[in-house]
């Protein structure tokens, strides 16, 4: 006859196996942790470097303060948005970002953002590396939204041309409310943005610097003709093509033109990668 087993003993045997099977307590979840995507990764050309160089330097001048760790330089980029996932295996980190851009759909995440300064700076920005090009470009789309004031583009001397900025301000994300968002949420779309953002490759747009447009000045290489310089001698404000954006055009005292772009433009950005550890 085999010994009878105490019930201290089977009550010991029991918590023994509970503490080391799963199905007891419920799988273990792993550790989610955001980690800062170096910017060293990208190997940009001297135009990217230099551009880069001086919005950081204006950032800093502006703010008195030093720039984020790991900026990337996103070019007057009107199409990524904070929050958004993006691609890192993009081969230009400009205008070029491959975007997944969910930062629309997810409406929980932008309870999770953070203003972190704002300033009115007006202050002129040097046109390095690319820059010349890029707010030149916006000058023109800009113009271009006016059957009545494309007409100036050829006019536009850009070798005279000055660039103020208006509004400048930095905007973060709060990784780890975010991090605890996602391990506890039971909304699909935010588990779907979850899935997205540990993908290899995938990263999020987590930080950024903006600007609410800004103010071009310029000579004109023609002069308008008298009633279009008759119209332009009081402020002119119109609308952008299919948006809430707008913009404004003056013939100043000296003879030049003053245009205003009222526009939301992201301009450095950090990305940060989801990890499971």
């Amino acid at each position: 006859m085999l010994p009878r087993v105490s019930i201290k003993l089977k009550l010991l045997t029991c918590c023994f196996l509970c503490s080391i099977l799963p199905a007891c307590h419920g799988a273990k979840q792993p550790t989610l942790k955001f980690e800062s995507v170096r910017s060293d990764i990208y190997s940009p050309n001297d135009d990217y470097r230099t551009a880069l160089a001086e919005w950081t330097n204006y950032y800093q001048q502006c703010t008195n303060e030093q720039l984020f760790s790991d900026a990337f330089y996103l070019q007057l980029q009107d199409k990524v948005y904070i929050g958004s996932i993006n691609n890192q295996h993009a081969i230009d980190v400009n205008k070029g970002i491959i975007i997944l851009d969910t930062s629309n759909n997810f409406g929980n995440v932008f309870k999770l953002l953070s203003i972190k300064n704002a300033f009115n700076c007006y202050d002129t920005i040097a046109l390095a590396g690319n820059l010349r090009a890029s707010f030149y470009d916006e000058l023109v789309s800009g113009l271009n939204a006016s059957p009545e004031y494309k007409t100036l583009i050829p006019a536009i001397d850009t070798g005279q041309m000055k660039i103020r900025i208006s509004t400048l301000y930095t905007i973060a994300l709060m990784p780890d409310r975010l991090v605890e968002l996602l391990n506890t949420t039971k909304d699909t779309s935010l588990k779907r943005f979850k899935e997205l953002l540990l993908t290899p490759g995938n990263v999020l747009l987590g930080q950024t610097v903006e600007i609410l447009g800004f103010i071009a000045e310029f000579p004109l290489k023609t002069q308008p003709s008298p009633a279009l310089r008759k119209q332009l001698a009081k402020e002119v404000f119109f609308n952008l093509n299919n948006s809430r954006d707008n913009a404004s055009i003056i013939l100043l005292s000296n003879n030049n033109l003053r245009f205003q772009l009222n526009k939301r433009y992201s301009v450095l950005g950090k990305f940060l990668q989801l990890k499971s550890l």
